[in-house]
């Protein structure tokens, strides 16, 4: 299971690359990052209490960690539908579609018009492949800033459409590991009763 999740990932990856390299050819840079993404500070929601539980609403970071627990608070919530969870020191960013609270005030929140160019500008954002070795807030001063390439509507839609197909085959491949990790654990357990 983690050779097909690697895969994946090199799939998804290999593809990004590919996409994008040819936009790049063909369109060229035509807009900003700033022209197709609202931000939002994350204070409002940011969890009060960091002693996480085992269910409840999601607390996120956009590093490795992703999710790292749950929370049973109720107020600042955010779930105004999908968004793209940007770490300002670490310029790591993951796409969301549920409702969740932050850890950190050091997330932006990146918001697009349309789900579509909201996935479409995620993977680009990946496509830059960003990273630092300096400890600052860079999404205001450098990331938005970045040049784009904005295609066409239909484009977007179809590279958009592509890509959240592949996501929601990794996070199926992923859910099996962890059942298959479950399943592992208890039969361990088992054996040693």
């Amino acid at each position: 299971q983690n050779k097909i999740i690697d895969k994946l990932q090199s799939l998804i990856k290999g593809i990004r690359n590919d996409v994008y390299g040819k936009l790049r050819k063909s369109v060229g840079v035509n807009a900003m990052i700033s022209d197709v993404l609202s931000y939002e500070q994350p204070q409002p929601y940011i969890v009060k209490d960091t002693e996480y539980t085992a269910e409840g609403i999601p607390v996120l970071t956009a590093n490795k960690a992703f999710v790292l627990g749950y929370t049973s608070e109720t107020d600042g919530i955010y779930d105004k539908g999908d968004c793209i969870i940007f770490d300002d020191f670490t310029l790591d960013c993951k796409y969301v579609d549920f409702p969740f609270k932050v850890k950190s005030s050091a997330i932006k929140i990146l918001t697009a018009k349309n789900k579509e160019l909201l996935r479409y500008t995620f993977e680009f954002l990946k496509y830059l492949d960003l990273s630092t070795e300096e400890h600052k807030r860079h999404y205001i001063a450098e990331t938005q800033n970045q040049e784009f390439i904005l295609p066409t509507e239909q484009i977007v839609k179809t590279i958009a459409h592509i890509f959240s197909t592949l996501s929601v085959r990794k996070e199926t491949a992923v859910k099996q590991r962890n059942v298959f990790e479950k399943q592992k654990q208890y039969l361990l357990r088992q054996m040693f009763i």
